[in-house]
């Protein structure tokens, strides 16, 4: 695996999973409506954890809704929206910062779940992506010294490891002062000297 931090972009040459076939099936369908970024536990899983995971989460900025509308009519040809069927609904839970889960139909497992840019945090993963690329496709995630940062702050067990494995993965490759950044700012300072 092939990390050019200045191009923000990971060259990844592994075979791809179900799961990474799936949220490409999902995010190329995606991409003609909004551009997006990955962030939480798939990003560990993509860049090699051996770990499974139900779901795969996704920003996108706020779009207007005939835009919104359009995706979702498109988006139902494939995937089915575990909260609603009707666009003006789904629109309005997006509104209310409340996530859109969609699945293959019959298979609810795994599912790509979508939410609109909120806090600064979100932003800064969104206008920083890194691009990875893989034998059939390209998915756009969070930036690593963010995800690292932010899998300490969620603090599980499974997070601490997905931390650990990416810190360990690009050490050399790593800004670290932009990870020292978000290692303040979340707190986790403490925890982070437990991957060193």
């Amino acid at each position: 695996m092939e990390y050019n931090s200045e191009k923000r972009e990971i060259i990844s040459g592994r075979m791809l999973s179900k799961l990474d076939k799936f949220i490409i099936d999902f995010t190329k369908i995606l991409e003609d409506y909004s551009d997006y970024v990955i962030i939480s536990g798939y990003v560990a899983i993509l860049l090699g954890r051996s770990r499974s995971t139900e779901d795969i989460d996704i920003f996108i900025p706020e779009i207007p809704f005939e835009i919104f509308s359009a995706f979702f009519k498109d988006i139902s040809r494939k995937f089915e929206c575990m909260n609603s069927s009707i666009p003006e609904e789904a629109f309005s839970l997006l509104k209310e910062h409340i996530a859109l889960r969609f699945f293959y139909p019959g298979f609810p497992v795994p599912n790509v779940e979508i939410k609109f840019v909120k806090t600064d945090l979100d932003k800064f993963a969104f206008d920083n992506k890194v691009k990875v690329l893989l034998n059939g496709g390209a998915l756009f995630i969070s930036p690593l010294e963010l995800q690292i940062a932010f899998k300490l702050f969620l603090g599980s067990d499974k997070d601490f490891e997905d931390a650990k494995h990416l810190y360990s993965l690009f050490i050399n490759k790593l800004d670290k002062e932009k990870l020292n950044f978000f290692i303040n700012k979340l707190k986790v300072s403490e925890v982070f000297e437990r991957i060193k």
